[in-house]
């Protein structure tokens, strides 16, 4: 078969089986919009720190429950049974004698009472419950770290978002200033110095507007990462950086709020009085305890693996039993002594966190009036910049102003919009670290 035979038939042969299909396209993945309230919540429920706290938290209420234990009566019953293979043999006057049977059962149900510990059971039981409360505090206060971790992340990218689209505006601006001195240039208005000089200053503007693209992608980056998303993962966040409307709440109600809702402060504090409590359970070493026992028994003795009841018998007792304590070699009073030396580390630690709570609240109410009275001038000053930059424009058209006092116009309008933009961040900012700090909202709702 000639070459051409061969190319007739193999056409043939891919028109008979059909075109080969086209490789399927893969459609990438809708973006996760988060919102704040959202990003919130996915960081609470992937955070290990949460975890961690919540399983000491379950760590806890174990020893809690331990030590109601220890209150309740406890009740033991014993069982046994033994088949003798061969029968002990006792030899008495030459002769031997077999003693026993061959199936021997005992059965033991056993009661204890602490009736006197010298408060150890009762301080034990509150020492444990103070134990639970620190746990739960501590896992509120994992849990606002979680959330003001996430809300700086958030207010990040929406500021690494806001400049981007400064950054862009104002070289959108720059080319539209180009086009124009282009125009005024090919009418023989500008010379073409005039042109080189906005053309350079277009080139100037990009690079800070690819550092401003890279900066938004990092702080996403980060966003995710305290969220528990993979770092490719497409991600679109929802929201911005509102100008800040509602009241703050006044300074002396925040500090009153700080000592109340602090979670950091409730743990301390009940760390404190789990120490008061351990010291009462190791003094209750110095004092006599008494205890209620009561004992019924079962036992059995016959050849048979039922016994008949002529080889059955029962007793039962009831007692108190009373345990002083003499000499312990000093150990119940080392115990005490290490005790209170840990209460005394339990106060030290929760008047430093009383100080570091007023101290914060302080700090952070003065930057959030700061960086609103910041916001709020640079608001006006945003529509300002925006006319001066008109007017400017119409004044260049028309040969009345220079390409430096267009430039350096729009510069400032630019300035003024990150300027505004960053006080934004850094009151929103504030506002969730003195959220953190007193424990709960900071802001009042308007009626």
């Amino acid at each position: 078969m000639s070459g051409a035979a061969w190319m007739a038939a193999a056409l043939f042969l891919v028109s008979a089986s059909g075109a080969p299909a086209a490789p399927p396209t893969v459609q990438e993945a809708a973006p996760l919009e988060l919102s704040l309230e959202k990003a919130i919540a996915l960081g609470l429920e992937n955070n290990l720190d949460i975890s961690l706290a919540a399983e000491r938290l379950a760590y806890l209420q174990a020893l809690r429950r331990q030590a109601i234990g220890a209150g309740l009566p406890a009740i033991t019953l014993n069982g046994l049974y033994s088949r003798n293979i061969g029968k002990p043999t006792y030899f008495l006057g030459g002769n031997s004698i077999q003693a026993g049977s061959d199936n021997s059962m005992r059965a033991d149900l056993s009661l204890q009472q602490y009736l006197f510990a010298g408060g150890m059971v009762a301080q034990g039981m509150k020492a444990a419950r103070l134990g639970v409360e620190q746990g739960r505090f501590q896992l509120h206060a994992s849990r606002q770290d979680v959330a003001l971790t996430v809300k700086q992340f958030f207010y990040a990218v929406c500021l690494a978002s806001e400049t981007a689209a400064i950054q862009r505006d104002s070289l959108t601006l720059a080319e539209d200033h180009l086009r124009t001195i282009r125009e005024r240039f090919r009418q023989g208005l500008d010379s073409d110095l005039v042109v080189l000089r906005q053309e350079v200053e277009v080139a100037n503007s990009q690079p800070a507007l690819l550092a401003a693209r890279d900066q938004h992608e990092l702080a996403l980056t980060l966003l995710k990462d305290s969220l528990g998303l993979d770092v490719d993962a497409p991600v679109r966040v929802v929201g911005g950086l509102d100008s800040p409307r509602a009241r703050l709440s006044a300074y002396e109600a925040l500090q009153s709020a700080a000592v109340r809702g602090n979670p950091d402060y409730q743990a301390a504090l009940a760390r404190s009085e789990q120490a008061e409590a351990l010291i009462k359970v190791e003094q209750s070493g110095r004092w006599p305890w008494l205890m209620a026992y009561a004992d019924y028994q079962l036992y059995s003795e016959s050849d048979a693996y039922w016994p008949r009841r002529n080889e059955r018998a029962d007793s039962s007792l009831l007692g108190l039993r009373l345990s002083y304590p003499l000499f312990t070699g000093g150990q119940t009073t080392a115990k005490i002594d290490e005790a209170r030396s840990v209460r005394s580390q339990a106060r030290t630690s929760l008047e430093k966190i009383a100080r570091g709570i007023r101290v914060e609240v302080k700090r952070q109410w003065l930057a959030v009036h700061e960086a609103r009275e910041r916001a709020a001038s640079q608001e006006s000053a945003i529509s300002q910049a925006r006319r001066a930059l008109e007017a400017t424009e119409v004044r260049y058209r028309s040969g009345e102003a220079s390409l430096l006092e267009q430039n350096d116009v729009t510069l400032a309008l630019q300035q003024t919009r990150l300027l505004y933009a960053n006080a934004l961040h850094d009151y929103r900012a504030a506002v969730a670290a003195l959220e953190r700090a007193v424990g709960g909202p900071v802001e009042e709702t308007s009626p």
